[in-house]
Protein backbone atom coordinates (compact mmCIF):
# COMPACT_ATOMS: atom_id res chain seq x y z
CA UNK A 1 0.00 0.00 0.00
CA UNK A 2 1.21 3.50 -0.76
CA UNK A 3 2.36 5.51 2.24
CA UNK A 4 0.98 9.02 2.67
CA UNK A 5 4.00 10.87 1.30
CA UNK A 6 3.65 9.04 -2.01
CA UNK A 7 0.23 10.52 -2.66
CA UNK A 8 1.29 14.04 -3.50
CA UNK A 9 2.67 15.72 -6.55
CA UNK A 10 5.29 13.95 -8.61
CA UNK A 11 7.73 16.80 -9.04
CA UNK A 12 10.35 15.21 -11.26
CA UNK A 13 9.86 16.32 -14.85
CA UNK A 14 12.70 15.45 -17.20
CA UNK A 15 12.51 16.93 -20.71
CA UNK A 16 12.08 14.95 -23.88
CA UNK A 17 14.77 12.67 -25.21
CA UNK A 18 14.60 12.61 -28.97
CA UNK A 19 17.21 10.81 -31.01
CA UNK A 20 17.77 10.65 -34.75
CA UNK A 21 15.94 7.86 -36.58
CA UNK A 22 19.15 6.89 -38.36
CA UNK A 23 20.13 3.29 -38.87
CA UNK A 24 21.94 1.57 -36.01
CA UNK A 25 23.05 -1.99 -35.23
CA UNK A 26 20.07 -4.14 -34.26
CA UNK A 27 19.83 -6.96 -31.80
CA UNK A 28 17.03 -8.67 -29.93
CA UNK A 29 18.07 -7.40 -26.50
CA UNK A 30 15.95 -4.23 -26.47
CA UNK A 31 12.25 -3.57 -26.17
CA UNK A 32 10.22 -1.42 -28.53
CA UNK A 33 7.11 0.69 -27.89
CA UNK A 34 4.47 1.42 -30.53
CA UNK A 35 1.61 3.84 -31.05
CA UNK A 36 -0.40 4.88 -34.11
CA UNK A 37 -0.26 8.12 -36.09
CA UNK A 38 -3.88 8.48 -37.22
CA UNK A 39 -3.34 10.66 -40.29
CA UNK A 40 -6.35 10.84 -42.64
CA UNK A 41 -3.98 10.84 -45.64
CA UNK A 42 -2.09 7.82 -44.38
CA UNK A 43 -1.75 6.10 -41.03
CA UNK A 44 1.56 4.99 -39.52
CA UNK A 45 2.86 2.86 -36.71
CA UNK A 46 5.42 4.84 -34.73
CA UNK A 47 8.09 2.61 -33.16
CA UNK A 48 10.25 3.85 -30.28
CA UNK A 49 13.33 2.11 -28.96
CA UNK A 50 13.19 1.45 -25.21
CA UNK A 51 16.43 1.82 -23.28
CA UNK A 52 17.38 -1.26 -21.29
CA UNK A 53 19.15 1.05 -18.83
CA UNK A 54 16.46 3.51 -17.74
CA UNK A 55 13.33 2.63 -19.75
CA UNK A 56 13.30 5.87 -21.75
CA UNK A 57 12.21 5.94 -25.39
CA UNK A 58 13.99 7.33 -28.44
CA UNK A 59 14.71 6.84 -32.16
CA UNK A 60 11.20 7.15 -33.68
CA UNK A 61 10.62 5.12 -36.84
CA UNK A 62 7.40 5.39 -38.88
CA UNK A 63 5.96 2.47 -40.88
CA UNK A 64 2.82 2.80 -43.00
CA UNK A 65 -0.19 0.72 -41.99
CA UNK A 66 -1.45 0.69 -45.58
CA UNK A 67 -4.64 2.40 -44.42
CA UNK A 68 -6.04 5.71 -43.25
CA UNK A 69 -6.81 7.30 -39.91
CA UNK A 70 -9.30 9.98 -38.90
CA UNK A 71 -8.22 13.47 -37.88
CA UNK A 72 -9.16 14.24 -34.29
CA UNK A 73 -9.91 10.60 -33.48
CA UNK A 74 -8.45 10.53 -29.97
CA UNK A 75 -9.60 8.92 -26.72
CA UNK A 76 -12.18 6.56 -28.20
CA UNK A 77 -10.97 3.06 -27.37
CA UNK A 78 -8.52 0.83 -25.55
CA UNK A 79 -6.47 -1.81 -27.43
CA UNK A 80 -6.10 0.09 -30.70
CA UNK A 81 -2.52 -1.18 -31.07
CA UNK A 82 -1.94 -4.75 -29.88
CA UNK A 83 1.28 -6.77 -29.81
CA UNK A 84 1.21 -10.52 -29.25
CA UNK A 85 4.01 -12.96 -29.96
CA UNK A 86 5.75 -11.40 -33.01
CA UNK A 87 2.58 -9.87 -34.45
CA UNK A 88 1.35 -6.29 -34.26
CA UNK A 89 -2.29 -5.46 -35.06
CA UNK A 90 -3.89 -2.07 -35.58
CA UNK A 91 -7.18 -0.90 -37.15
CA UNK A 92 -7.42 1.88 -39.73
CA UNK A 93 -10.65 3.75 -38.86
CA UNK A 94 -10.51 6.04 -41.90
CA UNK A 95 -10.44 3.18 -44.40
CA UNK A 96 -12.34 0.54 -42.39
CA UNK A 97 -9.51 -1.98 -42.50
CA UNK A 98 -7.29 -3.98 -40.13
CA UNK A 99 -3.51 -4.28 -40.55
CA UNK A 100 -1.22 -7.00 -39.23
CA UNK A 101 2.56 -6.72 -39.05
CA UNK A 102 5.35 -9.17 -38.38
CA UNK A 103 7.94 -8.01 -35.85
CA UNK A 104 11.42 -9.30 -36.59
CA UNK A 105 13.13 -9.87 -33.21
CA UNK A 106 16.39 -8.68 -34.78
CA UNK A 107 14.80 -5.41 -35.93
CA UNK A 108 11.65 -4.64 -33.91
CA UNK A 109 11.61 -0.94 -34.89
CA UNK A 110 10.73 -1.87 -38.47
CA UNK A 111 7.62 -4.09 -38.37
CA UNK A 112 6.68 -5.56 -41.76
CA UNK A 113 3.12 -5.28 -43.05
CA UNK A 114 1.81 -8.74 -43.99
CA UNK A 115 -0.30 -8.71 -47.12
CA UNK A 116 -2.87 -5.97 -47.55
CA UNK A 117 -5.08 -4.51 -44.80
CA UNK A 118 -8.27 -6.56 -44.51
CA UNK A 119 -11.76 -4.99 -44.73
CA UNK A 120 -13.47 -4.93 -41.33
CA UNK A 121 -16.99 -5.17 -42.87
CA UNK A 122 -18.22 -2.35 -40.61
CA UNK A 123 -17.52 1.32 -39.93
CA UNK A 124 -14.75 3.00 -37.94
CA UNK A 125 -12.76 0.12 -36.42
CA UNK A 126 -10.93 1.25 -33.29
CA UNK A 127 -9.96 -1.78 -31.20
CA UNK A 128 -8.52 -5.24 -31.78
CA UNK A 129 -7.92 -8.47 -29.84
CA UNK A 130 -5.76 -11.47 -30.68
CA UNK A 131 -5.71 -15.00 -29.28
CA UNK A 132 -2.50 -16.97 -29.94
CA UNK A 133 -4.28 -20.09 -28.73
CA UNK A 134 -6.92 -19.74 -31.46
CA UNK A 135 -4.64 -17.97 -33.94
CA UNK A 136 -7.54 -15.55 -34.32
CA UNK A 137 -7.72 -11.75 -34.41
CA UNK A 138 -11.01 -9.91 -33.94
CA UNK A 139 -11.60 -6.24 -34.72
CA UNK A 140 -14.27 -4.00 -33.20
CA UNK A 141 -16.11 -1.65 -35.53
CA UNK A 142 -17.25 1.21 -33.31
CA UNK A 143 -19.08 3.50 -35.71
CA UNK A 144 -22.44 3.69 -37.46
CA UNK A 145 -22.16 0.06 -38.63
CA UNK A 146 -20.94 -1.51 -35.40
CA UNK A 147 -19.87 -5.08 -34.92
CA UNK A 148 -17.08 -7.65 -34.72
CA UNK A 149 -15.18 -9.34 -37.53
CA UNK A 150 -12.69 -12.15 -36.87
CA UNK A 151 -9.78 -13.47 -38.93
CA UNK A 152 -7.29 -16.28 -39.01
CA UNK A 153 -3.68 -15.02 -39.04
CA UNK A 154 -0.99 -16.35 -41.35
CA UNK A 155 2.66 -15.28 -41.31
CA UNK A 156 2.77 -15.17 -45.12
CA UNK A 157 -0.81 -14.40 -46.19
CA UNK A 158 -1.96 -12.10 -43.42
CA UNK A 159 -5.64 -11.99 -42.46
CA UNK A 160 -8.45 -14.26 -43.70
CA UNK A 161 -11.98 -13.47 -42.54
CA UNK A 162 -13.74 -16.12 -40.45
CA UNK A 163 -17.36 -15.42 -41.30
CA UNK A 164 -19.15 -12.11 -41.63
CA UNK A 165 -19.80 -9.13 -39.39
CA UNK A 166 -21.30 -9.93 -35.98
CA UNK A 167 -23.58 -6.92 -35.69
CA UNK A 168 -24.04 -4.97 -32.46
CA UNK A 169 -27.66 -3.83 -32.00
CA UNK A 170 -28.00 -0.08 -31.55
CA UNK A 171 -31.33 0.00 -29.74
CA UNK A 172 -29.65 1.29 -26.57
CA UNK A 173 -29.04 4.58 -28.40
CA UNK A 174 -32.53 5.00 -29.78
CA UNK A 175 -34.22 7.50 -27.46
CA UNK A 176 -35.05 11.17 -27.55
CA UNK A 177 -32.55 12.33 -24.94
CA UNK A 178 -29.49 14.25 -26.18
CA UNK A 179 -26.55 12.11 -27.16
CA UNK A 180 -22.98 12.72 -26.13
CA UNK A 181 -21.12 15.30 -28.25
CA UNK A 182 -18.78 14.28 -31.04
CA UNK A 183 -18.96 11.51 -33.64
CA UNK A 184 -21.03 8.42 -33.01
CA UNK A 185 -19.05 5.70 -31.27
CA UNK A 186 -21.08 2.78 -30.08
CA UNK A 187 -18.46 0.31 -28.92
CA UNK A 188 -15.30 0.91 -26.89
CA UNK A 189 -13.12 -2.16 -26.28
CA UNK A 190 -12.66 -5.79 -27.27
CA UNK A 191 -10.73 -8.56 -25.52
CA UNK A 192 -10.51 -12.33 -25.17
CA UNK A 193 -10.60 -13.81 -21.70
CA UNK A 194 -7.30 -15.38 -20.56
CA UNK A 195 -8.35 -18.92 -21.57
CA UNK A 196 -9.59 -17.77 -25.02
CA UNK A 197 -12.97 -19.40 -24.42
CA UNK A 198 -14.95 -16.18 -24.98
CA UNK A 199 -14.66 -12.75 -26.58
CA UNK A 200 -15.98 -9.64 -24.84
CA UNK A 201 -16.89 -6.17 -26.10
CA UNK A 202 -17.96 -3.07 -24.18
CA UNK A 203 -20.73 -0.86 -25.53
CA UNK A 204 -21.63 2.62 -24.40
CA UNK A 205 -25.04 4.24 -24.28
CA UNK A 206 -25.79 7.91 -24.82
CA UNK A 207 -25.12 8.49 -21.12
CA UNK A 208 -28.73 7.93 -20.12
CA UNK A 209 -29.17 4.21 -20.70
CA UNK A 210 -27.22 1.27 -19.25
CA UNK A 211 -23.80 0.34 -20.52
CA UNK A 212 -23.57 -3.10 -22.10
CA UNK A 213 -21.13 -5.96 -22.43
CA UNK A 214 -21.56 -8.57 -25.15
CA UNK A 215 -19.87 -11.94 -24.59
CA UNK A 216 -19.34 -14.23 -27.60
CA UNK A 217 -18.49 -17.84 -26.70
CA UNK A 218 -15.76 -19.66 -28.60
CA UNK A 219 -17.33 -22.77 -30.14
CA UNK A 220 -16.48 -25.69 -32.39
CA UNK A 221 -16.70 -24.64 -36.02
CA UNK A 222 -19.48 -26.39 -37.91
CA UNK A 223 -19.38 -24.08 -40.95
CA UNK A 224 -16.87 -25.58 -43.36
CA UNK A 225 -17.18 -22.65 -45.77
CA UNK A 226 -14.41 -20.91 -43.87
CA UNK A 227 -12.25 -23.66 -42.34
CA UNK A 228 -9.33 -22.55 -40.22
CA UNK A 229 -6.19 -23.02 -42.31
CA UNK A 230 -3.96 -24.24 -39.48
CA UNK A 231 -5.95 -26.48 -37.15
CA UNK A 232 -7.74 -29.80 -37.39
CA UNK A 233 -10.07 -29.22 -34.41
CA UNK A 234 -11.05 -25.69 -35.26
CA UNK A 235 -12.76 -23.34 -32.84
CA UNK A 236 -14.25 -20.01 -33.81
CA UNK A 237 -15.96 -17.05 -32.17
CA UNK A 238 -19.70 -17.63 -32.19
CA UNK A 239 -22.07 -15.38 -34.13
CA UNK A 240 -24.44 -15.26 -31.15
CA UNK A 241 -23.70 -13.46 -27.90
CA UNK A 242 -24.80 -13.10 -24.30
CA UNK A 243 -25.77 -9.58 -23.21
CA UNK A 244 -25.21 -8.11 -19.74
CA UNK A 245 -26.52 -4.66 -18.77
CA UNK A 246 -25.16 -2.19 -16.18
CA UNK A 247 -27.41 0.77 -15.33
CA UNK A 248 -24.77 2.50 -13.19
CA UNK A 249 -22.05 2.23 -15.86
CA UNK A 250 -23.58 3.95 -18.92
CA UNK A 251 -20.28 4.41 -20.73
CA UNK A 252 -18.45 1.12 -20.59
CA UNK A 253 -14.89 1.76 -21.73
CA UNK A 254 -11.95 -0.54 -21.06
CA UNK A 255 -12.18 -4.27 -20.31
CA UNK A 256 -9.33 -5.73 -18.25
CA UNK A 257 -9.07 -9.33 -17.04
CA UNK A 258 -6.85 -9.44 -13.95
CA UNK A 259 -4.68 -12.13 -12.35
CA UNK A 260 -5.02 -14.33 -15.46
CA UNK A 261 -8.50 -15.07 -14.13
CA UNK A 262 -11.43 -15.65 -16.50
CA UNK A 263 -13.87 -14.54 -13.81
CA UNK A 264 -12.22 -11.32 -12.61
CA UNK A 265 -12.94 -8.34 -14.89
CA UNK A 266 -12.15 -4.67 -14.26
CA UNK A 267 -14.08 -2.07 -16.27
CA UNK A 268 -13.69 1.69 -16.42
CA UNK A 269 -16.51 4.17 -16.99
CA UNK A 270 -15.65 7.81 -17.70
CA UNK A 271 -19.12 9.28 -17.17
CA UNK A 272 -18.77 12.40 -14.99
CA UNK A 273 -21.41 11.38 -12.46
CA UNK A 274 -20.18 7.81 -12.05
CA UNK A 275 -17.72 6.31 -9.55
CA UNK A 276 -15.33 5.54 -12.41
CA UNK A 277 -14.59 1.81 -12.28
CA UNK A 278 -15.93 -1.54 -11.13
CA UNK A 279 -15.05 -5.18 -10.62
CA UNK A 280 -17.33 -7.56 -12.50
CA UNK A 281 -17.69 -11.31 -12.16
CA UNK A 282 -18.06 -13.48 -15.26
CA UNK A 283 -19.89 -16.79 -14.83
CA UNK A 284 -19.29 -19.85 -17.01
CA UNK A 285 -20.67 -21.43 -19.10
CA UNK A 286 -23.54 -18.92 -19.08
CA UNK A 287 -21.23 -15.89 -19.69
CA UNK A 288 -23.54 -13.83 -17.49
CA UNK A 289 -21.70 -10.85 -15.98
CA UNK A 290 -22.60 -9.28 -12.64
CA UNK A 291 -21.35 -6.38 -10.58
CA UNK A 292 -18.95 -7.47 -7.82
CA UNK A 293 -17.71 -4.12 -6.49
CA UNK A 294 -18.01 -0.46 -7.39
CA UNK A 295 -14.70 1.41 -7.30
CA UNK A 296 -14.86 5.15 -6.66
CA UNK A 297 -12.00 6.99 -8.35
CA UNK A 298 -11.23 10.22 -6.43
CA UNK A 299 -12.00 13.40 -8.40
CA UNK A 300 -12.36 11.47 -11.65
CA UNK A 301 -13.12 13.48 -14.76
CA UNK A 302 -12.81 10.88 -17.53
CA UNK A 303 -11.14 7.65 -16.42
CA UNK A 304 -10.89 5.46 -19.50
CA UNK A 305 -7.72 3.37 -19.63
CA UNK A 306 -6.25 0.87 -17.23
CA UNK A 307 -2.78 -0.68 -17.09
CA UNK A 308 -2.23 -3.79 -15.00
CA UNK A 309 1.08 -4.35 -13.19
CA UNK A 310 0.89 -7.84 -11.62
CA UNK A 311 4.53 -7.67 -10.55
CA UNK A 312 3.66 -4.70 -8.33
CA UNK A 313 0.17 -5.88 -7.39
CA UNK A 314 -1.37 -2.72 -8.82
CA UNK A 315 -3.71 -1.44 -11.50
CA UNK A 316 -3.13 2.09 -12.78
CA UNK A 317 -6.37 3.87 -13.73
CA UNK A 318 -5.70 6.66 -16.24
CA UNK A 319 -7.75 9.88 -16.35
CA UNK A 320 -7.91 11.64 -19.72
CA UNK A 321 -9.45 14.77 -18.20
CA UNK A 322 -7.05 15.27 -15.29
CA UNK A 323 -3.32 14.59 -14.88
CA UNK A 324 -4.06 11.91 -12.28
CA UNK A 325 -3.17 8.23 -12.13
CA UNK A 326 -5.12 6.26 -9.53
CA UNK A 327 -3.58 3.13 -8.05
CA UNK A 328 -6.07 0.32 -7.36
CA UNK A 329 -5.46 -3.00 -5.64
CA UNK A 330 -6.29 -5.71 -8.24
CA UNK A 331 -7.68 -8.11 -5.62
CA UNK A 332 -9.68 -5.89 -3.27
CA UNK A 333 -10.49 -2.93 -5.50
CA UNK A 334 -9.26 -0.56 -2.80
CA UNK A 335 -7.83 2.75 -3.94
CA UNK A 336 -4.27 2.77 -2.63
CA UNK A 337 -3.26 6.18 -3.84
CA UNK A 338 -3.54 8.93 -6.42
CA UNK A 339 -0.41 10.13 -8.17
CA UNK A 340 -1.11 13.73 -9.17
CA UNK A 341 1.03 14.95 -12.03
CA UNK A 342 -0.10 18.57 -11.92
CA UNK A 343 -1.75 21.16 -9.65
CA UNK A 344 -4.89 19.90 -7.87
CA UNK A 345 -8.25 20.62 -9.48
CA UNK A 346 -6.80 21.54 -12.87
CA UNK A 347 -7.49 19.88 -16.17
CA UNK A 348 -5.40 19.32 -19.26
CA UNK A 349 -6.40 22.72 -20.64
CA UNK A 350 -4.80 24.52 -17.72
CA UNK A 351 -1.83 22.53 -16.52
CA UNK A 352 1.67 21.73 -17.69
CA UNK A 353 0.85 18.03 -17.57
CA UNK A 354 -1.70 16.32 -19.76
CA UNK A 355 -4.49 13.89 -19.18
CA UNK A 356 -3.49 10.35 -20.09
CA UNK A 357 -4.64 8.01 -22.82
CA UNK A 358 -3.47 4.54 -23.85
CA UNK A 359 -1.03 3.09 -21.35
CA UNK A 360 0.87 -0.14 -20.77
CA UNK A 361 3.18 -1.59 -18.12
CA UNK A 362 6.41 -3.22 -19.30
CA UNK A 363 8.95 -4.37 -16.74
CA UNK A 364 9.48 -1.66 -14.13
CA UNK A 365 7.94 1.09 -16.26
CA UNK A 366 4.56 2.55 -17.19
CA UNK A 367 4.29 4.03 -20.69
CA UNK A 368 1.47 6.54 -21.17
CA UNK A 369 0.33 8.38 -24.29
CA UNK A 370 -0.95 11.83 -23.31
CA UNK A 371 -3.88 13.81 -24.62
CA UNK A 372 -2.42 17.32 -24.84
CA UNK A 373 -0.43 19.78 -22.79
CA UNK A 374 -0.97 22.90 -24.95
CA UNK A 375 2.38 22.15 -26.61
CA UNK A 376 2.21 18.67 -28.05
CA UNK A 377 1.26 15.15 -27.00
CA UNK A 378 3.85 13.06 -25.22
CA UNK A 379 4.85 9.55 -24.37
CA UNK A 380 5.40 9.79 -20.63
CA UNK A 381 7.61 7.16 -19.02
CA UNK A 382 7.21 6.42 -15.31
CA UNK A 383 9.34 4.17 -13.17
CA UNK A 384 7.32 2.01 -10.81
CA UNK A 385 9.16 2.22 -7.50
CA UNK A 386 7.31 0.12 -4.96
CA UNK A 387 3.70 -1.07 -4.93
CA UNK A 388 2.20 1.45 -7.32
CA UNK A 389 4.42 4.48 -6.74
CA UNK A 390 5.32 6.28 -9.98
CA UNK A 391 8.25 8.56 -10.77
CA UNK A 392 8.22 10.44 -14.06
CA UNK A 393 11.55 9.85 -15.80
CA UNK A 394 10.82 11.14 -19.31
CA UNK A 395 8.36 13.11 -21.41
CA UNK A 396 9.01 12.29 -25.06
CA UNK A 397 7.45 15.10 -27.12
CA UNK A 398 5.85 13.58 -30.19
CA UNK A 399 5.51 16.66 -32.42
CA UNK A 400 9.10 17.68 -31.84
CA UNK A 401 10.24 14.16 -32.72
CA UNK A 402 8.19 13.34 -35.84
CA UNK A 403 6.32 16.54 -36.75
CA UNK A 404 2.69 17.45 -36.17
CA UNK A 405 0.14 14.68 -36.59
CA UNK A 406 -3.66 15.11 -36.48
CA UNK A 407 -4.44 12.24 -34.10
CA UNK A 408 -2.71 9.50 -32.13
CA UNK A 409 -3.83 6.41 -30.26
CA UNK A 410 -2.70 3.07 -28.92
CA UNK A 411 0.26 1.95 -26.83
CA UNK A 412 1.91 -1.46 -27.02
CA UNK A 413 5.31 -2.95 -26.26
CA UNK A 414 7.35 -5.77 -27.82
CA UNK A 415 8.03 -8.29 -26.42
CA UNK A 416 4.47 -8.22 -25.09
CA UNK A 417 4.21 -8.20 -21.27
CA UNK A 418 2.91 -11.39 -19.70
Amino acid sequence: MLSAHFLGLVALHVGFACCSPLQHPYNSSYQTAYFQDMGPNGSYIVALKISDIDGTVSNPVLTSTGGYGVAGLIAVSQDSVVVSENYLFTPNPGSDTLSVFYIDPADPEHPTLIGKPAPTLGKTPTSVAYSPKLNTACVLNAGSVAGVTCYSVDRQKGLTALGGLRLIPQTQLLDTSPSLPGPLFIAQDITFNPSSTALFISVRSNGKNPGLIYAFPVVENTNQTYPHPHRQAEKVVSTTSVLSSFPNQPIMFSLNFLDNNDHHLLVTSPHLNNPGAAFLTVSYPSLAITLAKTITIPDQAAVCWAAYAPRFDAVFIIDSGLPNITVVNPETGDVEGVVRLGPPNTNYNGTDMAGGLDSIVAGNYLYELTLSDQIDPQVDVFKIGGPGFLTLVQSFHIFEAIGRIPAWMGMAVWPAPH
